[in-house]
């Protein structure tokens, strides 16, 4: 990503606002190229925002376009080819309904825009209702990074000042609840990005991130959380132990996790976090939600006994590998123990919470050993994006698996670690 980040550069030098129209546009289809650096460099050399932005904005829509092209003429009969007409006939119905907004809420996010536009144009979404969608989605989200670049860090921002807290933030809340790795899609962004943090110190500030989905937790889930610690000090009370009680199960199921990221962390903050690894346990996580979607059938238990909490904590304790979403494996584990989705999904997020709070308990001892810290208005931003942004996943996610499989993530996770793979 940096040799892309440098050709980027020398464009943007050899052919000033010609180059910003270019790679804006590239990054549209083909092209994957953080915005707020593109900004940077070409203020840098001069280049004015009054200029740059409506160059943006026109060759947003030209790039935008082209991919809604390419992915209508060339992606629409493969996949007609390799999945047939059935498959096709459901992702346009999906699409009808939900294309508008899904593709203005990924215009808006770091979601990787060229799977949008391809996407909207295999499933032939209406021309004009994607156009408009990338007026209100992905150009609103350019002048906001833009002016918040100017108005409020009132500073040439790069990606080393806090709008790279705002992005790692907006990722974390996002993926830590869509079943597609939170910490996988971290590690991604962060070599996308010039932060202000040494390498080995980044898997700190995830933690630091995940503090914020912590407090989401607590906050959609306080009524649960109040009757949990009720039977908690009714059991202390008793002094005995209620098997059948949710804070047992959610003990259970933390344990794995914790004897896990004890024993192997040195592996999780080392080898696993390269690009390789997680572009493979991408593809892997991809293909156990498809095994979990085909056996699980009608599920009808609502039920989590104290075996399958158990399960659950193990699936929970393979994803402290950072490419394998921790959401994804203990919903689909869930699943292939008979138990409903949605209720699956309640318990997997709860489960989460116990588990980030102990990681975040570990980094504050940890940080007393000399881990160096960025600082505190950048841990403050991120935490707080983090937080309204895992609130939103939360809801969404809860009433998306009432009706809906896994599969669309693990279908995701494919082309993402097929692209990791292809640029190593």
């Amino acid at each position: 990503m940096h040799a892309l980040i440098e050709i980027a550069k020398s464009i943007i030098h050899q052919y000033g606002y010609i180059g910003v129209f270019m790679l804006t546009a590239l990054d549209q289809f083909i092209f994957p190229f953080p915005l707020d650096i593109l900004i940077t460099m070409a203020t840098s050399i001069g280049l004015t925002l009054k200029k740059i932005m409506p160059i943006i904005c026109v060759s947003t829509l030209l790039g935008a376009s082209i991919g809604y092209m390419l992915g209508k003429f060339l992606g629409h009969p493969v996949f007609i080819k390799l999945f047939g007409k059935k498959r096709l006939d459901k992702g346009e119905a999906f699409i009808k309904k939900w294309g508008m907004p899904g593709v203005m809420v990924a215009g808006l996010t770091p979601f990787p825009f060229q799977i949008v536009t391809w996407t909207a144009g295999i499933f032939e979404m209406p021309f004009y209702k994607f156009i408009t969608a990338v007026l209100l989605g992905r150009v609103s989200r350019y002048f906001l990074v833009a002016l918040a670049g100017v108005f409020v860090f009132k500073t040439k921002f790069y990606a080393t000042t806090e709008m790279s807290a705002i992005i790692l933030g907006t990722l974390q809340g996002l993926t830590e609840f869509f079943p597609v790795s939170s910490s996988g899609h971290l590690v991604i962004m962060e070599n996308f990005l010039n932060t202000p943090i040494a390498p080995e110190d980044l898997a700190t500030f995830d933690i630091i991130l995940h503090g914020g989905s912590f407090l989401a937790i607590l906050a959609y889930f306080w009524k649960d959380w109040i009757a949990t610690i009720k039977e908690l000090f009714n059991m202390i009370k008793a002094k005995t132990i209620l098997k059948d009680s949710l804070i047992f199960k959610l003990v259970l199921g933390t344990i794995p996790a914790i004897a896990g990221g004890l024993i192997f962390s040195g592996a999780i903050m080392g080898s696993l976090r390269e690009m390789k690894s997680i572009g493979i346990w991408f593809i892997i996580t991809a293909f156990f939600y498809f095994i979990a979607d085909w056996r699980c059938g009608k599920n009808i238990d609502s039920d989590i006994t104290p075996k399958k909490s158990f399960i659950i904590g193990l699936a929970q304790a393979v994803a402290l590998i950072p490419s394998v979403s921790r959401s994804g494996a203990t919903i689909a584990t869930g699943m292939l123990l008979g138990i409903k989705r949605h209720i699956a999904a309640k318990f997997s997020f709860m489960l989460g919470g116990i588990s980030i709070l102990a990681a975040n308990v570990y980094a504050l001892v940890s940080i007393g050993k000399g881990i160096v810290m960025p600082p505190l208005d950048f841990i403050l931003i991120g935490f707080a994006t983090s937080f309204v942004f895992s609130l939103l996943a939360i809801a969404f996610l809860i009433k998306y698996l009432e009706k809906h499989t896994l599969r669309a993530f693990g279908i995701y996770l494919i082309i993402i670690g097929v692209l990791i793979l292809s640029f190593m």
